[in-house]
């Protein structure tokens, strides 16, 4: 933008033009619109014991957002909170002994038993934020560039020397991960969105839709308007016709019930979908009517949306319709409230 330095020993007239050009492409910059992608993947980074949950933020293929969680069966004690539902029927598609616990949600005692286990110098949170941060910023190609040299690395303990701040022994794992996630997985795309400085990533974890599954949870915003919102559930079925969630088949698995497998209800849209319509009389499949309501809310703020959620309130499923077009869902209401809770 300094064409019209560039231009200061032409005439006068000259360097006027230049510079209302300047100008020009200034305020096209800035209105710029920008076309902002998240996403959510699944993988097994770190062993067998666990899997992750991963959101990035995407502008072009530029990583803008990354947010790591894993999930893991832990013995059933006052240290640990479940996931959602953990307490109803969701807890009873596995050992009674164990609960699955967010590693997120459990930092602090699960810092602990790192440091207590492996000699653990940072929370595991402030490991996963290092990951983060290192992404972010990076082209998916860079970023694949910087885990080639990361792979070249002899001592594990150089690599918080190029991951500043990242101590956990499968870092090039996460980044692998951030990377298949950003490349391929489940996703809501949306144009036209201006002026995005410092787009945040929140994620949580809800129980939109009753006792026996419960969400994950993301959405991109800026201050508070939402830019893009994905949601996925997690909930145990007969394991015949479905995949399960990274790592059913190894340790992991070994805590489920006999005949019984945790599945991610997006990776089995096509069979969740049936089941939908043969209980539920569904016409719309699982991510369809996510891609509605992720379609219904970009652009919301959070005022706009808690007004949606108080004109939906009594109204009977077939009336939100409506409202949320193209989504058929019986808790419509339910994944709502998940998108507003995660931002609040």
């Amino acid at each position: 933008m300094d064409e019209g330095t560039e231009s200061a020993t032409e005439t006068v007239e000259e360097s006027e033009d230049t510079e209302d050009s300047a100008s020009a492409d200034s305020t096209v910059e800035e209105n710029q619109e920008h076309q902002m992608t998240l996403k959510l993947g699944y993988g097994a980074p770190h062993g067998e014991r666990s899997f992750s949950a991963i959101f990035v933020g995407l502008e072009g293929d530029t990583i803008t957002n990354v947010s790591i969680d894993e999930f893991q069966f832990m013995d059933a004690s006052e240290d640990y909170q479940g996931v959602p539902n953990s307490d109803n029927d969701f807890g009873e598609g596995h050992d009674e002994n164990q609960v699955l616990i967010s590693k997120v949600e459990n930092n602090e005692a699960y810092s602990k038993l790192m440091a207590e286990k492996a000699e653990a110098t940072n929370s595991l949170v402030e490991g996963y934020q290092a990951i983060s941060e290192f992404a972010e910023g990076k082209t998916i190609s860079e970023l694949e560039e910087a885990i080639d040299d990361l792979h070249r690395v002899e001592d594990p303990s150089g690599i918080s020397d190029v991951v500043s701040g990242a101590t956990l022994v499968d870092t090039p794992g996460y980044l692998e991960e951030i990377v298949r996630v950003a490349k391929d997985g489940f996703e809501f795309s949306t144009d036209g969105v201006e002026d995005i400085e410092n787009a945040e990533l929140s994620y949580s974890l809800q129980a939109p839709h009753g006792s026996k599954s419960f969400a994950l949870v993301g959405v991109l915003h800026q201050d508070d308007m939402i830019i893009a919102a994905i949601q996925d559930e997690l909930q145990f079925m007969d394991d015949a016709d479905v995949e399960g969630v990274p790592n059913s088949d190894q340790a992991f698995g070994e805590a489920y019930h006999e005949n019984s497998i945790l599945i991610s209800k997006r990776a089995n849209t096509e069979s969740y979908s049936e089941l939908m319509a043969d209980k539920g009389n569904a016409t719309m499949t699982y991510d369809e009517n996510h891609q509605a309501i992720s379609e219904f809310v970009a652009g919301m703020t959070v005022q706009e949306l808690q007004e949606v959620i108080d004109q939906l309130a009594g109204k009977e499923s077939e009336e939100t319709t409506d409202t949320v077009s193209g989504a058929t869902f019986a808790d419509e209401t339910g994944y709502l409230e998940a998108i507003l809770n995660t931002i609040q």
